[in-house]
C-alpha cells in the first residue's frame, strides 16, 4: 500500500513530511511544555506494574518511556505511530534509556490488525483525533484489549477553551484570512474537541463505560517569543501558517504581534516561564 491509496493519506503525508520533521526539531521544548499533559494522562490511566500497553501515536516517545517506567522489567509497551522522523528519535530515547520493555511499531490503528485481546490498556496523548476512520480505529483497538481491558487518552477541547491557540489563532486569522474549507471533524488537533461526538465513536466501536471530561491543566511556556514561534508551527495558528505561507515580512509581522499576545499570559509560579490555561478532555472506556 502507498501513501496516496492509504485511508489516512494526507496525514501520513503530514506526519512525515511537515508536522512529524518539525516536532522532531522542537521535540525538547515540546515535550517540556506538555509535561502537565503527561502527569494527568498517567494520572487517569494508572498503568500498574506487569500490565502490557499499548500506545496509539507514542510521537517521540516520551510516554512510551512513562509508560515503560509504570509497567516495569515484567511488563511490556507497544508505542505505534505513523511518522518515520518521530519513530526514529523515540526508538534512540528508549535505546538511551534502556527501555527493553517497550518497543515500536510504525502503523496506523485504523488499518493495522493489532494481536488480539493482548493488551491491558490503550493510551494516548493527543494521537487519536487525526484518524480518517475513527470508528475504525478504535474498533481495532478494542478488540487488541483483552476483556475488561482499559481505553484512555487525551484529546485537546474546544479553542476556546485553550487560550494559548486562541490568542494566536485570532492574530494569524486577522493577517492571513480564513482557511479553506474542509469537512466537520476533519482529521487534526480540535477533532474530538466535542464531548458528545467522542462518546458517540467510542460507543461505535464497542466501548462500554464511557466518560468523557473535561480537564484543566497548565502548560509550562518558557518564553512569550519561544511560545510565538511554536504557535507559528503548530496547533491552529501554525496550520494557517502552512496553508498561507507568509512571507518573511508578513511572518515577522506575525510573530511580533503573537509574543505580545504571549507576554500578556500569568508567569509560571516563582517567575520563570509562563503559566499557559488550556483544557484537555480526558477519555477513558473499557472493552466489555
Amino acid at each position: 500500500m502507498n501513501d496516496e491509496t492509504r485511508p489516512n493519506a494526507a496525514q501520513w503525508k503530514n506526519w512525515n513530511e511537515i508536522s512529524g520533521p518539525k516536532w522532531v526539531r522542537a521535540a525538547a521544548v515540546m515535550e517540556q511544555r506538555l509535561a502537565p499533559v503527561n502527569d494527568l494522562l498517567l494520572g487517569n490511566a494508572a498503568p500498574r506494574p506487569a500490565e502490557q500497553v499499548l500506545e496509539i501515536g507514542c510521537g517521540t516517545g516520551a510516554t512510551t518511556l512513562l509508560l515503560a517506567d509504570a509497567v516495569g522489567a515484567a511488563g511490556g509497551v507497544l508505542g505505534i505511530d505513523i511518522s518515520a522522523p518521530m519513530l526514529a528519535l523515540a526508538e534512540a530515547r528508549l535505546a538511551e534509556a534502556k527501555a527493553v520493555q517497550a518497543r515500536l511499531l510504525a502503523a496506523d490503528a485504523q488499518i493495522h490488525p493489532f494481536p488480539a485481546a493482548a493488551f491491558d490498556l490503550a493510551v494516548s496523548r493527543f494521537g487519536v483525533m487525526f484518524f480518517a476512520e475513527p470508528i475504525a480505529a478504535f474498533h481495532n483497538i478494542a478488540a487488541a484489549l483483552k476483556p475488561g481491558g482499559r481505553l484512555c487518552f487525551a484529546a485537546w477541547a474546544g479553542i476556546e477553551a485553550n487560550p494559548h491557540w486562541q490568542a494566536p489563532y485570532a492574530i494569524a486569522l486577522r493577517h492571513l484570512g480564513p482557511p479553506k474549507p474542509r469537512p466537520a471533524r476533519s482529521p487534526g488537533p480540535l477533532a474530538f474537541s466535542d464531548p458528545d461526538y467522542v462518546r458517540e465513536i467510542l460507543a461505535a466501536a464497542g466501548f462500554a463505560a464511557v466518560t468523557v471530561t473535561a480537564a484543566p491543566v497548565t502548560l509550562a511556556g518558557r518564553s512569550a517569543a519561544e511560545e510565538a514561534e511554536l504557535a507559528a508551527l503548530f496547533g491552529p495558528s501554525g496550520a494557517l501558517v502552512e496553508e498561507k505561507r507568509p512571507d518573511a515580512a508578513q511572518r515577522a509581522t506575525l510573530i511580533a504581534e503573537m509574543t505580545a499576545a504571549f507576554a500578556r499570559f500569568p508567569a509560571a509560579p516563582g517567575g520563570d516561564g509562563l503559566a499557559l490555561p488550556a483544557t484537555v478532555l480526558m477519555a477513558t472506556a473499557r472493552r466489555p
